[in-house]
């Protein structure tokens, strides 16, 4: 017993200093964010305390509303593009018996470009004059729009670029998943005469489901959360057109100077990602109760 105290103790010891940095880089900001968001305090104001006012007037702001439609409409699309194209991109990967490797190499280059640096190349592509997305559709005789100057086109660039970057993380995932089926459970599927579709829909997808959730789950807080990429590409704009949440909190923290209002959207953000990991961990300990 006191050889397995002291063996604790020498443990804590060397973790010691990582906790100490991670209770002054992480733990005190969220304390103190959390502490602001109670406060209704404008930079250069005396903080004013007002218990859960913030988060009461942030439901009757309507840019705040918008923001939120904004956020929900932007990550159901990306998620579920990302999500599809994915899978399907990983069934072809995986029939293909020669250039795996290089195909799965490739897939990594969209993932390690930084989001800002992603969306400074993707807002050129964009450009209306000389851009590469209009060039080509000028070649196939589509009209090109302007993407920067009106609302929905605008819009799609942001969603496009995220779906370009990201997709690539879900076709790995995916391609993982899909090498850890038995090939025994695939071989007496075809010896059964099962079809494609109800191979997919009755081996594949149910083996892959908890990949199939995990990656929804990591996709869904990270575009939730997009800002840089949004930011560069298009600032929020035209208007408020592609200002999501995070942007939203960055106009009212940072051009506002709204510290509390802009403390307690933080708040409400995080709350929000806490239960998306909430509904994970509920479903993946489900499967694993029931099988």
């Amino acid at each position: 017993m006191y050889g397995k105290l002291t063996s604790r103790r020498t443990y804590l010891h060397f973790a010691l200093p990582s906790l100490i940095v991670l209770a002054i880089i992480l733990f005190y900001p969220l304390g103190y964010a959390i502490y602001l968001s109670f406060f209704r305090y404008s930079l250069g104001e005396i903080p004013k305390f007002t218990g859960l006012g913030n988060y009461v007037r942030l439901f009757g702001e309507a840019d705040f509303v918008d923001a939120v439609g904004k956020s929900a409409v932007f990550t159901g699309i990306v998620v579920g593009v990302q999500l599809v194209l994915g899978l399907i991109i990983a069934l072809l990967l995986d029939s293909i018996a020669r250039g795996r490797r290089l195909f799965t190499l490739l897939l990594f280059l969209p993932i390690v470009v930084t989001p800002s640096a992603a969306g400074l190349i993707l807002k050129w592509m964009f450009v209306p004059d000389w851009g590469m997305v209009n060039y080509f559709l000028r070649l196939l005789n589509i009209p090109q729009p302007n993407w920067f100057d009106s609302p929905l086109p605008a819009f799609v660039a942001v969603v496009l670029s995220d779906v370009w970057q990201y997709t690539p993380f879900v076709i790995i995932v995916m391609f993982a998943g899909l090498q850890s089926i038995p090939e025994d459970l695939m071989e007496a599927a075809k010896i059964d005469g099962a079809s494609g579709f109800r191979t997919l829909f009755g081996i594949i997808l149910p083996i892959l489901r908890p990949l199939i959730l995990f990656v929804v789950v990591m996709r869904t807080m990270d575009a939730w959360r997009i800002f840089d990429k949004i930011f560069v590409i298009t600032g929020g704009g035209p208007g408020t057109a592609t200002e999501t949440l995070t942007l939203y909190n960055y106009r009212v923290t940072f051009n506002l100077l709204r510290i509390g209002m802009g403390s307690a959207i933080g708040v409400w953000t995080l709350i929000f990602l806490l239960g998306i990991i909430g509904v994970y961990l509920y479903f993946l300990y489900r499967r694993e109760q029931w099988g």
